[in-house]
Protein backbone atom coordinates (compact mmCIF):
# COMPACT_ATOMS: atom_id res chain seq x y z
CA UNK A 1 0.00 0.00 0.00
CA UNK A 2 2.96 2.28 0.79
CA UNK A 3 2.67 3.12 -3.21
CA UNK A 4 -1.19 3.98 -2.31
CA UNK A 5 -2.40 7.32 -0.86
CA UNK A 6 -4.87 6.10 2.06
CA UNK A 7 -7.22 8.27 0.69
CA UNK A 8 -9.29 9.83 -2.39
CA UNK A 9 -11.89 11.69 -2.95
CA UNK A 10 -14.67 9.60 -1.83
CA UNK A 11 -12.25 6.39 -1.15
CA UNK A 12 -10.65 4.68 2.06
CA UNK A 13 -8.10 3.25 0.18
CA UNK A 14 -6.51 1.56 3.38
CA UNK A 15 -9.56 0.29 4.41
CA UNK A 16 -10.62 -1.06 1.16
CA UNK A 17 -7.47 -2.69 0.82
CA UNK A 18 -7.81 -4.10 4.34
CA UNK A 19 -11.09 -5.62 3.51
CA UNK A 20 -9.73 -6.71 0.13
CA UNK A 21 -6.37 -8.66 1.81
CA UNK A 22 -4.32 -5.75 0.40
CA UNK A 23 -5.43 -6.82 -3.45
CA UNK A 24 -5.25 -3.56 -5.74
CA UNK A 25 -6.17 -5.43 -8.95
CA UNK A 26 -8.89 -6.45 -7.27
CA UNK A 27 -9.85 -3.32 -6.10
CA UNK A 28 -9.68 -1.18 -9.68
CA UNK A 29 -11.54 -3.91 -11.20
CA UNK A 30 -14.44 -2.97 -8.57
CA UNK A 31 -14.04 0.41 -9.01
CA UNK A 32 -14.48 -0.88 -12.42
CA UNK A 33 -17.44 -2.32 -12.01
CA UNK A 34 -18.90 0.43 -10.12
CA UNK A 35 -18.21 2.83 -13.10
CA UNK A 36 -20.05 0.13 -15.48
CA UNK A 37 -22.74 -0.15 -13.30
CA UNK A 38 -23.92 2.69 -10.38
CA UNK A 39 -22.34 5.77 -11.66
CA UNK A 40 -25.91 7.06 -12.28
CA UNK A 41 -27.44 5.50 -9.38
CA UNK A 42 -27.50 8.56 -7.54
CA UNK A 43 -29.97 10.12 -9.77
CA UNK A 44 -32.32 7.04 -10.36
CA UNK A 45 -33.03 7.33 -6.53
CA UNK A 46 -33.72 10.77 -6.96
CA UNK A 47 -36.19 10.47 -9.48
CA UNK A 48 -37.72 7.29 -8.06
CA UNK A 49 -38.21 9.34 -4.89
CA UNK A 50 -39.83 12.46 -7.03
CA UNK A 51 -42.37 9.49 -8.26
CA UNK A 52 -42.78 8.05 -5.03
CA UNK A 53 -41.52 4.55 -5.81
CA UNK A 54 -40.48 3.77 -2.60
CA UNK A 55 -39.84 0.41 -3.85
CA UNK A 56 -37.32 1.47 -6.53
CA UNK A 57 -35.75 3.41 -3.99
CA UNK A 58 -35.43 0.76 -1.52
CA UNK A 59 -33.97 -1.23 -4.19
CA UNK A 60 -31.69 1.29 -6.08
CA UNK A 61 -30.22 1.82 -2.40
CA UNK A 62 -29.72 -1.18 -0.90
CA UNK A 63 -27.30 -2.32 -4.39
CA UNK A 64 -25.70 1.13 -4.39
CA UNK A 65 -25.22 0.74 -0.42
CA UNK A 66 -23.46 -2.89 -0.57
CA UNK A 67 -21.17 -2.15 -3.51
CA UNK A 68 -20.08 1.37 -2.37
CA UNK A 69 -19.86 -0.50 1.39
CA UNK A 70 -17.08 -2.62 -0.44
CA UNK A 71 -15.25 0.01 -1.92
CA UNK A 72 -14.97 1.85 1.39
CA UNK A 73 -16.61 4.64 -0.61
CA UNK A 74 -17.57 5.72 3.04
CA UNK A 75 -19.66 9.25 2.04
CA UNK A 76 -21.81 7.37 -0.15
CA UNK A 77 -22.27 4.64 1.74
CA UNK A 78 -23.15 6.63 5.09
CA UNK A 79 -25.99 8.37 2.74
CA UNK A 80 -26.85 4.99 1.68
CA UNK A 81 -27.22 3.45 5.15
CA UNK A 82 -29.23 6.85 5.95
CA UNK A 83 -31.76 6.03 3.55
CA UNK A 84 -32.43 2.27 4.21
CA UNK A 85 -32.29 3.55 8.15
CA UNK A 86 -35.62 5.46 7.08
CA UNK A 87 -36.63 3.28 4.29
CA UNK A 88 -37.46 0.40 6.86
CA UNK A 89 -38.40 2.53 9.67
CA UNK A 90 -41.23 3.53 6.48
CA UNK A 91 -40.24 6.85 6.87
CA UNK A 92 -39.29 8.64 3.22
CA UNK A 93 -38.61 12.30 4.62
CA UNK A 94 -35.01 11.27 2.99
CA UNK A 95 -34.96 14.87 1.38
CA UNK A 96 -31.54 15.65 3.11
CA UNK A 97 -30.06 12.43 1.76
CA UNK A 98 -31.30 12.85 -1.40
CA UNK A 99 -29.26 16.33 -1.46
CA UNK A 100 -26.49 15.26 -0.27
CA UNK A 101 -26.01 11.86 -2.49
CA UNK A 102 -24.91 14.02 -5.85
CA UNK A 103 -21.93 15.60 -4.44
CA UNK A 104 -20.70 12.33 -2.97
CA UNK A 105 -21.21 10.39 -6.31
CA UNK A 106 -19.27 12.93 -7.62
CA UNK A 107 -16.89 12.60 -5.42
CA UNK A 108 -16.48 8.49 -5.09
CA UNK A 109 -16.30 8.99 -8.96
CA UNK A 110 -13.91 11.67 -8.75
CA UNK A 111 -11.23 9.15 -6.80
CA UNK A 112 -12.37 6.11 -8.98
CA UNK A 113 -10.71 8.18 -11.96
CA UNK A 114 -7.54 8.74 -9.59
CA UNK A 115 -7.52 5.23 -8.48
CA UNK A 116 -7.48 4.03 -11.66
CA UNK A 117 -4.18 5.72 -12.38
CA UNK A 118 -2.71 4.17 -9.16
CA UNK A 119 -0.06 1.19 -9.96
CA UNK A 120 -1.07 -2.18 -9.21
CA UNK A 121 1.88 -4.09 -8.76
Amino acid sequence: MSDWPNTLPGLNLEKALGQLGGKKTLYIRLLGMFNDGHTNDANRIIEAAAQQDWTAVNEINHALKGVSGNLAALDLYDLCVAVDNKMKSDNHDIADELAALPKAMEDTLQGIAQAMELPTE
